[in-house]
């Protein structure tokens, strides 16, 4: 009987230490056959990993460290969703609706100051989100959007949609995985617009998602609060003259005051120790509620949104520090109605705008410029100055009789009472937003939120709320909502019963014409 030798490919190769002391082996030099097998060896470990488009994104959310992803699923997003739960453990919360699914996705990020991500399917399920979309753009959400898109070139499906565009339009930002090349500059094109604190939604044709590509998962970075592109960009802090004159104008003012906007969110110890140091009131703009909402001297939201406290100290400020804030008309017009108007420091990486003139500008990071302040400060003003008594509330502007029922601002002084000292909470509903955001103020910068305001939609709130809760598991989310405003985004309390976080307290004022009534109902854990 004849044996057949084995192929080559599965003769036993001795190892290279057992080249020791051979001058050849079969036929070969040793130092070329071991050359050989290094250069294989290191052809090996440079050939990229080869991965689905799918996968990709789904690694990439596992390298962010993304725990909870709110998810309504369809066919053209479906194995996406099963990689995420099955391949790395993400959490899926279920929405009922899509525009609610991305509000979850916005309230998870608001409270959490992380990402936040939902994912939906084609077409319809797309364009379902347009005005959650709207409102995380309006409020700078760092919402990553995942949806599925029907194959390339296929007109005739009843879902095609131009969804690129149509989600552009709606958050600002969109990419399309119109092939597996480009998933390396889309991924980085989300990190980008992610890390500046806005939306950013990945359409993926249900085709290119099982195509193959060497593209390697990135870590989406959101920092939240900052919202800038000089991020960390000292601007004109290095301008020693510019700021030498400033710290003496501030020292110069008799009545300062600190008016801080989103842009200040990041900046808390040096705005702190600027207040302490020139005994400045702070107030701040509803993009930045309860930013310093601890200090001694915080004053609270400036505006129609506030207590009344920030209207009295704006009225008899001679200088008024401003920290990223673009000076909206809304709340500033405490600044408008005076004449004259007190001298305005501003501080922002944007241009001022020429509405309300500032005398003194200095561009670059709050953050980077505040600092070189108290530096400034610190020398030519060592101790700091005595702190000011601050204004008590202001409730001379609410006008609380009623033909019958009750007023909506007893009923939210009566709320307030049962209320924690320290509390999450989510402010919804039309015009009846105003009343509670003056009845209730924040008391902290990531626990608290008025949805109302971001884009003049209603529908919204009860969303957010949702995804707070997640976003802050064992603490109790306050919720308080009007003008009907809850039936709109109804069905996502069936998301809250069948994955319950921990949601508690609703207040519900209506508003059966000019009159107004309060319901309110206490919702124990994981129960509605």
């Amino acid at each position: 009987m004849r044996f057949r030798s084995p192929p080559r490919s599965h003769r036993r190769i001795p190892p290279l230490h057992n080249f020791e002391g051979l001058t050849s082996f079969r036929g070969r030099p040793v130092r070329e056959r071991r050359k050989r097998q290094v250069c294989a060896s290191s052809r090996t470990e440079r050939r990229p990993v080869v991965r689905s488009v799918r996968e990709v994104v789904a690694d990439s959310l596992a390298a962010s460290q993304v725990s909870t992803v709110f998810a309504l699923m369809g066919a053209a997003n479906q194995e996406l969703m099963c990689d995420l739960s099955e391949r790395h453990g993400i959490r899926l919360v279920h929405g009922r609706h899509e525009s609610g699914t991305v509000g979850m996705a916005d309230g998870y990020s608001r409270f959490s100051g992380t990402l936040g991500v939902a994912t939906v399917t084609s077409g319809p399920g797309v364009t379902n989100t347009a005005t959650a979309l709207a409102v995380a753009r309006a409020h700078a959400t760092p919402v990553l959007l995942l949806a599925g898109d029907s194959p390339r070139g296929d007109v005739r499906n009843p879902q095609y949609l131009e969804q690129q565009s149509f989600t552009r339009l709606c958050g600002g930002a969109s990419g399309y995985v119109g092939d597996p090349g480009v998933m390396s500059r889309l991924l980085g094109d989300a990190g980008r617009t992610l890390a500046s604190d806005a939306p950013y939604t990945l359409n993926m044709p249900v085709d290119v998602q099982e195509s193959t590509t060497d593209a390697d998962p990135v870590r989406f970075t959101p920092t939240r609060g900052q919202g800038t592109d000089l991020l960390g960009d000292p601007g004109h802090a290095r301008d020693g003259d510019l700021v030498r004159d400033t710290a003496r104008l501030l020292l110069a003012a008799a009545r300062p005051v600190v008016l801080a906007g989103r842009g200040a969110l990041r900046a808390e110890r040096p705005v702190s120790a600027l207040a302490d140091l020139l005994g400045a009131p702070v107030v701040t703009t509803l993009r930045a509620a309860g930013f310093l909402a601890d200090h001694p001297l915080w004053a609270g939201v400036c505006g129609p949104m506030g207590d009344g406290r920030s209207h009295k100290i704006l009225a008899e400020a001679d200088l008024v520090l401003v920290l990223g804030s673009s000076l909206h008309p809304l709340a500033t017009w405490a600044l408008r109605v005076r004449s004259p108007r007190p001298a305005l420091v501003r501080v922002d990486t944007a241009e001022p705008s020429g509405d309300l003139p500032c005398g003194t500008y200095l561009r670059g990071d709050v953050e980077s410029v505040a600092d070189t302040l108290v530096r400034q400060l610190s020398a030519l003003l060592p101790g700091g100055r005595p702190r000011p008594v601050l204004p008590a509330c202001d409730d001379a502007f609410v006008h609380r009789s009623v033909s019958s029922g009750v007023h909506v601002r007893d009923a939210l002084d009566t709320l307030r009472t049962h209320l924690p000292a320290q509390r999450l909470m989510v402010i919804g509903g039309g015009h009846a937003a105003l009343s509670a955001c003056q009845a209730i103020p924040p008391t902290g910068r990531r626990d608290f939120t008025c949805v109302s305001t971001d884009f003049g939609a209603i529908g919204q709130a009860l969303p957010v709320a949702i995804g707070a809760c997640f976003a802050r598991p064992g603490e109790r989310v306050h919720h308080i909502t009007a003008d009907g405003e809850l039936m709109m985004s109804l069905a996502e309390l069936h998301t809250a019963v069948r994955s319950p976080p921990k949601p508690s307290r609703n207040a519900l004022p209506r508003h059966p014409g000019p009159r107004w009534t309060r319901q309110c109902r206490t919702m124990p854990a994981g129960r509605w």
